[in-house]
């Protein structure tokens, strides 16, 4: 398995803060806490990079590390893996479609009824009429996902 996080094993740190915090969440009584977490991802089941951070999954724990600096933030017990974006995807009921949509087109309403009180050109501003654009795309896909025939069972 290779990838750009055990190509930098050797930049992997962490601060004292992090150090103890890995050491309290996995209950290790380890001398060198980096060394130990570098042992793991070498042996890792999986490593998956997700947004800023790598995710290691060796054992029975999930270390995570920052993907620009390699610093070692933290871990946990008995974390699993993610599930692959390529499998199926999840079915939801109806109602629950209904209710995001509710909610979604409510959210919309009162974003669009605060807009006209910013400044254009602010960052506020923009980040508003970002937001509106990404639920108006969030509800147009439940709409679609609420008008496919619904597949029949076994």
């Amino acid at each position: 398995m290779s990838n750009e996080l055990l190509t930098n094993l050797d930049r992997l740190h962490s601060t004292a803060l992090g150090l103890e915090r890995v050491k309290k969440n996995l209950g290790l009584d380890v001398r060198d806490v980096v060394l130990w977490c570098k042992e793991q991802t070498k042996a890792a089941d999986e490593i998956v990079r997700m947004g800023k951070n790598w995710y290691v999954y060796a054992g029975n724990a999930r270390i995570t590390v920052n993907a620009h600096s390699y610093t070692i933030i933290t871990a946990h017990k008995g974390k699993a893996p993610p599930i692959p974006q390529d499998g199926p995807a999840p079915q939801y009921a109806m109602e629950e479609l209904r209710e995001a949509l509710r909610a979604i087109d409510s959210t919309i309403r009162k974003c669009e009824k605060v807009q006209p009180k910013l400044k254009q050109g602010t960052s506020q501003h923009t980040l508003l009429v970002r937001r509106i654009k990404a639920l108006q795309i969030a509800a147009e896909l439940i709409r679609r996902e609420m008008e496919r025939p619904v597949p029949k069972q076994p």
